[in-house]
């Protein structure tokens, strides 16, 4: 789904838009003068739903060219195997945590294990993990095209989480993946790496930047004023308090 000139929504599940498959996020696809740029993949249950969603809003699938991930959850990392069997040579990019989760192809490094045993994935759901070819840390910042991406470390969903600040020609985007979501909402869960502390660190964080668009992992999004969703997360976080549940 075309959202601006360079702005895709390429996938969006059922805690979504129900663009493409149940179990996929938000995948937010940028299109820069050099190629395509997509950050998180959806689960891969149907990455020809997503490139199909890429053609319907008038971007070619062959032009990708680098992959973005904000975490290694298999809602978010389970295309990316799957993109790279259908067009080879994309270019994954993933914080260090991540790339080593990614790297391990072990379903209990990104806690698919608890999240099948919650119900949440059917027992025949197959993950692949990846080598990540660029590594990230905190404050990486690469230009690509018309487009500058900037690495921001969010933990707290989960260890591995990292966010990004996106400038495509001069409209800056946080791509926030499931660090918070609109109206200052949060996603915990029952998973050794989920954190509170972390969690509202992060959200102090994201509150601190300045962007338009606010693009999260699940959930409807915002092309302008995107940071008054960061910013009544801040009240909670500055209180010691959690945020309201995404799913409550």
């Amino acid at each position: 789904m075309r959202v601006t000139r360079h702005l895709h929504l390429a996938a969006s599940g059922a805690a979504g838009l129900s663009l493409t498959h149940p179990l996929d996020c938000n995948a937010w696809l940028i299109d820069s003068e050099d190629g395509l740029l997509l950050f998180d993949t959806g689960a891969g249950v149907d990455i020809d739903a997503v490139l199909a969603e890429i053609s319907a809003g008038g971007a070619d699938p062959t032009r990708l060219r680098h992959i973005f991930l904000t975490h290694a959850h298999a809602d978010h990392s389970g295309g990316v195997a799957a993109l790279q069997d259908r067009l080879p040579g994309v270019t994954l990019h993933a914080g260090s945590l991540a790339a080593k989760r990614m790297a391990s192809h072990d379903e209990s490094a990104i806690s698919l294990d608890s999240a099948r045993r919650f119900g949440i994935y059917p027992a025949d759901y197959l993950w692949r993990g990846a080598t990540v070819d660029d590594v990230l840390h905190d404050g990486d910042s690469l230009r690509i095209g018309s487009a500058t991406i900037r690495m921001v470390e969010t933990p707290g969903h989960s260890s591995d989480h990292c966010s990004y600040l996106v400038d495509s020609d001069g409209t800056l985007c946080l791509i926030a993946g499931d660090a918070i979501f609109e109206n200052d909402k949060v996603v915990l869960q029952d998973i050794p790496d989920c954190s509170v502390p972390a969690l509202l660190d992060s959200i102090r964080r994201l509150a601190a930047l300045e962007f338009h668009s606010f693009l999260p992992g699940h959930g409807t999004f915002s092309v302008q004023d995107g940071m008054r969703h960061v910013a009544r997360g801040r009240h909670y976080a500055e209180s010691g308090q959690v945020p309201p549940s995404l799913f409550g």
